[in-house]
């Protein structure tokens, strides 16, 4: 019988290219050594995707205090593994002191006081640059006593991309189709480009202060801060706009974050409130308005009644918290139906849910994702991470405390992660 350490080389190289998530390709390296030594033939690992999401954790120390930092401890990034509660160190100096948020298809964006954009993934340390700060049309009014390095980690908000920026099955080949649009700016708004391009070209826009967007259907759409939806046209004869497509639900309001996600093949807006002494508003979400008041609107996104039950704990409201600037109390998710009623001005319409039925969504300062429940990931709940990025150095350590799951049928919180991970640059954020 054919012992599998004498496959051939070239077959080990076939097997190893059609592996399409990075769990298998670290499997299929722990093998033996004999297949562990493909990588050295490959040159560069693959740029894959993870399988499930992944808590990448801030760096083990501050940048800012250079002169006790260890560079080597500050090259070493810690990423939490959700089916296992194990954590394992990759060797990044490509995220050393920079901010770094996802960018999905397993790829981080960062942005560091060079002002520079870069693509990178961090299982195969590729880097893809992207046009630099200083090329996004609209600048702070910059001066001899206020330069561009000083506001290079809140300067861009989201990067989301169309595909994979690196051609399937293909190491080094750039997918010219692939375009990314960001968020960005003094007013947060929006901006594109194209992998080999020099330069961001805005999108033109009727309202500022946009907070997610996300690729859905073959079309990008954007939610600004009142909870109004666009989708991106790239194809108008007066150059690139934003077309409002559905208005904001009146539930809700400008002090909620937005996150756009598609779940179960439906676009989903979610809102996330917060309290806290750090924010602008008068901690007006009571018992009632968390409540179910709209029961007749609401029902599960695909249909399912909940499969699962998560243990009932206790709530956000815990001296700890309480003792922070902010901290994450509940969310409102409404999804976007075709809207059908006679004199409308929009083609689409907000209708609220209380069930993700067997999902559970992912969100923060990473694409908004859901993922199918599983033996270790909860149903019906949200996953979120600190992305109060405004506010990081209002906190002591940095941001990263306010990180929980949420679940959608008793409206508990519990934490994700139970170790202390801040940063007032690169707080802990989702891996996808």
């Amino acid at each position: 019988m054919a012992d599998w350490t004498d496959l051939p080389m070239d077959i080990l190289v076939v097997i190893a290219q059609c592996l399409t998530v990075i769990e298998d390709f670290t499997s299929f390296t722990a093998v033996c050594k004999s297949w562990e030594s493909v990588t050295s033939i490959l040159k560069k690992k693959p740029s894959l995707p993870t399988r499930y999401p992944r808590i990448m954790l801030a760096e083990k120390i501050d940048t800012e205090d250079q002169e006790n930092r260890d560079d080597q401890d500050a090259s070493i990034r810690c990423f939490l593994n959700l089916l296992t509660s194990k954590t394992y160190q990759l060797h990044l100096p490509e995220a050393r002191g920079r901010k770094c948020t996802g960018a999905h298809y397993g790829w981080l964006w960062t942005i560091g006081i060079d002002l520079q954009i870069n693509l990178l993934h961090p299982f195969s340390r590729q880097q893809i640059c992207l046009p630099p700060m200083l090329t996004f049309p609209d600048q702070y009014e910059y001066d001899e006593r206020f330069m561009p390095q000083e506001v290079w980690g809140v300067f861009v908000a989201k990067i989301v991309m169309s595909s994979n920026p690196l051609k399937e099955k293909c190491l080094h080949d750039y997918n010219e189709d692939c375009t990314i649009v960001a968020i960005y700016g003094e007013y947060a708004i929006l901006a594109f480009t194209k992998l080999g391009d020099t330069v961001w070209t805005n999108i033109s826009v009727q309202s500022r202060v946009y907070q997610d967007i996300i690729f859905y259907n073959g079309k990008f759409y954007a939610v600004d801060v009142h909870g109004v939806v666009v989708v991106c046209d790239f194809d108008d004869a007066n150059g690139p706009k934003a077309i409002v497509i559905a208005p904001a639900p009146i539930e809700t309001n400008d002090t909620y974050q937005k996150y756009l996600v598609e779940s179960s093949g439906h676009l989903l807006l979610v809102a996330r409130f917060r309290k806290g002494i750090s924010l602008d508003f008068d901690d007006d979400v009571d018992d009632e308005e968390e409540g179910d008041d709209n029961e007749e609107d609401m029902g599960d996104v695909d249909g399912n009644v909940n499969v699962d039950e998560v243990e009932d704990v206790k709530d956000c409201g815990n001296e700890e918290e309480k003792e922070a600037g902010y901290y994450t109390t509940g969310f409102f998710v409404w999804r976007l139906d075709e809207c059908h009623e006679e004199g409308s001005n929009y083609a689409y319409r907000l209708t609220q849910v209380t069930s993700l039925g067997d999902q559970a969504l992912f969100l923060g300062s990473n694409v908004s994702t859901s993922v199918a429940s599983s033996e270790s990931i909860k149903p019906n709940c949200i996953y979120f991470t600190d992305d109060n990025y405004e506010l990081y150095f209002e906190e002591p350590g940095g941001g990263g405390h306010d990180t929980g799951i949420f679940n959608m049928e008793d409206k508990t919180t519990q934490l994700n992660y139970a170790g202390e991970s801040r940063s007032n640059i690169s707080p802990p954020l989702w891996y996808i």
